[in-house]
């Protein structure tokens, strides 16, 4: 942390161990850091990221008069809006095709996974550099942080990510403050919580008392000390504020999954894709503003029909319908925008260990709620699936029409702390058909 306008962590630690110091933390730089923007809109985003490439010739851009080594084993069948098909190893998705829009047209030109995932973080190329490694490695703010920076810290963290920190999920120039808040924790597990929000019993009761009373004592003595004084007075607030939230029911009863009634968390799938959307509907509708959810394993280099029909493919066509269905039941749907986005696609052609390899050049994501007309399909790709035909679609393009979704101006200038212009969504624009 710089030391300018905030104390960092080892005088944190000097003044005391405080249970919470990683929420006050949070919630103390949006405060210091936050966006000179004071308009809102009331559109929330849950921001799914299928990590690998999901292929979109077996899912939702299938090319059945292809030869087999490029159609592969799945087949179509008919959703609920006439004359769009998807693929049978997602028939629940098809139960929902009215409430979805695909966009079959997607493209960029890098193959690198972490790379990829930079560009579709956050709309903007990857410099220089290994992407692969260091998740933290932003050289342009993901989508999460730039909502974070252009909105306002409510009672839950702005940006929440799940169940993990994103790759390229980073905050670059835009600091810390507008980092996501990251639930470590997989909600299917058994032991599920969520670190700095459930106090230790022993520090809920009297031992919380009794730190609040130090912390007081502190800052009454320092008062004498100005920069001291100025110091603790402004930790003594937001460790408050990350004390109120722990200590509030409501913010608890957000990230307490088990919550939910069993027959409704069954039907998302008691999966780690599946929980985690049911946890992400549950922090839009406290009030968090965006939610990314991360699933991983589907780079499909080998057996990439035995992948998707056994072990990656049920999860999901259990979960997004669920999710979609639920938010609809709630009246969240129009106030949620759904995205489900990849780093890329894979290969028209099956490889020699049955399995489909990194392709950019064209690929198919989904969007729904949120103001988005369902039942259509964006653009298109040619009879093999390798190279988009009608409305290409770049992630400028895409993190343009979340922003843009979301209330958010994606034409805004963002700057640098040495003051350099950046473009917030590179240039993209927005799919209008979406909104239509």
């Amino acid at each position: 942390m710089m030391q300018s306008k905030r104390s960092n962590r080892r005088d944190f630690i000097r003044m005391g161990s405080i249970a919470g110091l990683g929420m006050a933390d949070i919630m103390r730089m949006q405060h210091l850091y936050g966006s000179d923007d004071s308009s809102r809109s009331d559109i929330n985003c849950i921001f799914l990221f299928i990590v690998g490439g999901m292929p979109h010739q077996d899912m939702w851009d299938l090319k059945p008069e292809a030869p087999s080594e490029i159609r592969g084993d799945f087949h179509k069948i008919s959703t609920n809006v006439p004359g769009i098909q998807i693929s049978d190893v997602i028939p629940q998705c098809s139960t929902v095709m009215d409430k979805m829009a695909i966009l079959r047209s997607m493209t960029h030109d890098d193959s690198d996974h972490g790379r990829g995932f930079h560009v579709m973080m956050s709309g903007k190329k990857a410099g220089a550099g290994d992407f692969n490694g260091n998740q933290n490695n932003n050289q342009h703010p993901s989508i999460g942080s730039m909502v974070s920076h252009m909105g306002a810290p409510g009672v839950l963290p702005p940006y929440i990510s799940l169940p993990n920190f994103l790759n390229s999920g980073g905050p670059s120039f835009l600091g810390p403050a507008h980092g996501p808040f990251v639930i470590d924790s997989d909600p299917a597990a058994p032991d599920f919580s969520v670190r700095d929000i459930s106090l230790p019993t022993n520090v809920a009761t009297r031992r919380g008392e009794l730190r609040q009373m130090a912390l007081r004592q502190i800052n009454q003595l320092e008062d004498d000390l100005d920069k001291v004084g100025k110091q603790v007075k402004s930790f003594d607030t937001f460790y408050e504020k990350a004390f109120g939230l722990m200590s509030s029911k409501e913010a608890r009863e957000a990230f307490d999954i088990s919550k939910e009634p069993e027959p409704l968390r069954e039907s998302y799938g008691m999966t780690s894709i599946g929980q985690c959307c049911l946890l992400a509907r549950r922090m839009v509708e406290a009030g968090s503003r965006f939610v990314a959810v991360e699933n991983g394993h589907w780079d499909t280099h080998r057996k990439n029909t035995y992948s998707l029909k056994e072990l990656l493919c049920p999860a999901f066509d259990q979960a997004i319908p669920a999710l979609l269905n639920d938010l609809e039941q709630r009246g969240m749907l129009e106030k949620t925008l759904v995205v489900v986005t990849t780093e890329f696609g894979r290969t028209p052609r099956i490889n020699p260990l049955a399995g489909r390899d990194h392709w950019p050049n064209a690929f198919s994501i989904v969007m729904a709620g949120g103001g988005v007309q369902g039942g259509q399909v964006i653009g298109q790709t040619d009879k093999q699936g390798a190279e988009v035909t009608d409305r290409p679609i770049t992630p400028e393009d895409m993190v343009a029409t979340i922003l843009y979704g979301l209330g958010i101006d994606h034409k805004k200038v963002l700057h640098t702390p040495l003051g350099r212009p950046v473009p917030t969504a590179d240039g993209g624009n927005v799919v209008r058909e979406l909104f239509a």
